[in-house]
């Protein structure tokens, strides 16, 4: 008897710490991650009373993203963009550099469609969407004749999509690659002045850091 209540001692001794264990792992899987991007691309702006004006585009974004499901992410944070390009104004050729601020929501899936066995690398289908506010903090324009620039030229609203892949390296760091289109789907508006990106298509590069 003494036996068998040792045994069923040792056992139930062995489950609780298996069982805190357990626990404690579940606990330590972080849902959030800290994404940095990198973009490249081009882009198409419009303005009242121009032809549309085709440019291309730089930037860099950090988000925060928390993980609402199994292969679902909602992520938010700010984005950087310059839009560089060439109009011509009474037949001469200027210089257009507009800087951007976002502030995007995103919605991220994530999917495995090749995993190592016994190993955390694996490869991943992301595709995403999300809305985002947009501001154009400043638009400098050169020409032959001299310089401008104008601050804060209002806000607009748009949206984002995207599709890439992602390689996990280890259970803390990923990176990724893969294409983004945006476009905005109001104008902005500034002392009788209306524009808006009609489209952007770029390629970006992230990293991904879970904690």
């Amino acid at each position: 008897m003494k036996k068998q209540l040792l045994a069923a001692f040792l056992l139930l001794s062995s489950l609780t710490v298996m069982a805190q264990t357990n626990t404690e792992q579940k606990e330590k899987e972080s849902k959030f991650e800290v994404i940095i991007n990198s973009k490249l691309g081009f882009a198409k702006l419009k303005q009242e009373g121009f032809v549309p004006l085709n440019g291309n585009i730089n930037g860099a974004e950090i988000l925060l993203s928390y993980k609402i499901g199994k292969n679902w992410d909602l992520a938010t944070g700010a984005s950087y963009m310059e839009l560089n390009a060439n109009p011509t104004f009474a037949g001469n050729t200027a210089s257009l550099k507009n800087t951007y601020l976002q502030i995007p929501l995103k919605v991220f899936g994530d999917f495995t469609i090749y995993k190592k066995e016994q190993s955390p690398s694996k490869i991943a289908l992301i595709i995403g969407a999300g809305l985002y506010a947009n501001t154009l903090l400043k638009s400098e324009v050169e020409t032959i004749s001299g310089n401008s620039d104008t601050n804060n030229l209002g806000w607009n609203f748009g949206l984002t999509t995207q599709v890439g892949v992602k390689f996990a390296i280890s259970d803390a760091l990923n990176v990724g690659i893969g294409s983004e289109n945006q476009g905005d789907f109001s104008n902005m508006k500034k002392d009788n002045v209306e524009q808006k990106i009609e489209q952007i298509n770029a390629l970006y590069f992230n990293l991904g850091f879970k904690f």
